[in-house]
């Protein structure tokens, strides 16, 4: 099939309506013949996607350091904490963001288009980290071509609870009874269950959050739930083309698996412990009858998560002996920076913290070099988001010729963590 005419849609700086229709349409083309063709064949796991080379006398490793990454956010699946992380080390190293023009999603519950981020000074970009509906044909136009793609999953079930938790949907679905909510929809789900017509474009909302919503934002089209043929398929397609999946239950072996494979420095996986979009609530416990219904449910949610959780303790047996040792070492410096940002920071308010103060300064170990913990670092551990979200549109390099009604469409959220006055004397912005 001839794709001029979807990419050339995505070009446009206005996407109409009819244009709209023919870019998704050639979109669910694609996907689902390109997955056709591969059934009835054995379609083997991406191999090791990187390598370490050796040099010297005393055999030392060493790789290049990846600075282009795209990172597949799934929602309420601790994609906001790794967001933080991917934004600090982006910004550290003065790399260029995919960057909404409104708000903080890229397109997302819909395909991104073009009008839906802020061009860059030179046309290109290092990295997405904003919610985004996952499309490999689409992102290999906007990305580098060595681009390493990289996501999160969550047991379904906690990443429902978190789902009713943050869209408050105990409110909204009638005929919930007894105090887990969540159990109360799982044991009628068919019945409670009312997908929207379409994408609500005020709240943002995709066509369903209660039923295989991982799976949607990884580009998976919820109509075909129960073609277990497809899902198959689809969970073969995502294994060759995602580089890592982290899985939030095993955080920490996942950052330094991530580590390794992006050759970054132990300083690069340091984040604040407590948890970014926080909204406590009680989790509640759930029987096997339930949990198996969950499961029956959310089908294709299961299956990925099943699959990549196994597909992350194989890459980390293929890692060797030392990988354990890696990560204890690692939970140790968190340890040791949450104790002293903690300290640090608790003792005046975030905005008189002085950033000259004392540092502790982690020796040399063999998974990393010497490096400072200061006051500077715990603040911008501590930042959320939406901090680093404003941080980045202010120090976004954009067309010198950039039309004035784009600029006017642009909006810059309200940091919520540091605030304007402190954020502006640690990065100077205006």
């Amino acid at each position: 099939m001839e794709n001029s005419g979807f990419l050339s849609c995505l070009k446009r700086t206005t996407l109409i309506k009819p244009c709209g229709f023919l870019l998704l349409a050639a979109l669910l083309y694609v996907e689902i013949s390109t997955i056709s063709t591969n059934r009835s064949k054995s379609v083997p796991l991406r191999p090791a996607y990187y390598s370490r080379n050796v040099s010297g006398e005393r055999g030392e490793e060493f790789c290049s350091m990846k600075r282009n990454f795209m990172f597949a956010k799934v929602h309420k699946a601790g994609s906001t904490t790794t967001t933080c992380i991917f934004q600090r080390f982006g910004y550290e190293h003065n790399l260029t963001f995919v960057l909404s023009v409104m708000r903080s999603d890229v397109g997302w519950p819909n395909l991104l288009r073009q009008e839906d981020f802020i061009p860059s000074a030179d046309g290109t970009y290092n990295v997405l980290v904003d919610h985004t509906v996952y499309n490999r044909r689409l992102l290999k136009h906007l990305m580098p071509p060595d681009t390493m793609y990289i996501s999160i999953l969550r047991h379904p079930l906690a990443q429902l609870r978190s789902t009713f938790n943050w869209y408050r949907l105990a409110r909204k679905i009638p005929g919930l009874k007894g105090a887990d909510p969540v159990a109360s929809f799982i044991q009628k789900a068919r019945k409670l269950h009312v997908p929207y017509v379409k994408a609500r474009s005020r709240t943002r909302e995709p066509y369903t959050l209660t039923k295989n919503f991982m799976a949607f934002d990884l580009g998976f089209p919820l109509g075909l739930s129960d073609d277990q043929s497809y899902v198959d398929e689809f969970i073969q397609k995502i294994s060759r083309e995602i580089d890592l999946v982290l899985i939030l239950e095993h955080f920490t072996e996942s950052l330094v698996l991530l580590k390794r494979m992006m050759c970054w420095t132990l300083k690069d996986i340091l984040y604040n412990v407590v948890p970014k979009n926080l909204r406590k609530y009680k989790k509640g416990t759930t029987s096997n009858a339930t949990l198996q219904k969950h499961r029956q449910w959310s089908n294709v949610d299961y299956q990925l998560y099943d699959h990549f959780n196994a597909t992350l303790w194989q890459k980390i047996q293929d890692e060797g002996d030392d990988f354990v040792q890696e990560v204890h070492h690692f939970q140790k410096v968190l340890n040791e920076t949450t104790i002293y940002c903690t300290n640090t920071i608790k003792k005046v308010p975030v905005s008189e913290i002085n950033v000259t103060a004392r540092k502790v300064t982690i020796p040399k170990s063999a998974w990393n070099d010497e490096f400072d913990i200061d006051p500077i670092l715990c603040l911008k551990l501590k930042m959320g988001w939406v901090d680093w979200e404003y941080i980045l549109k202010k120090k976004h390099k954009m067309p010198p010729n950039l039309p004035v009604e784009v600029k006017r469409a642009m909006e810059y959220v309200n940091p919520k963590v540091l605030g304007k006055t402190l954020l502006a004397k640690l990065f100077h912005v205006h």
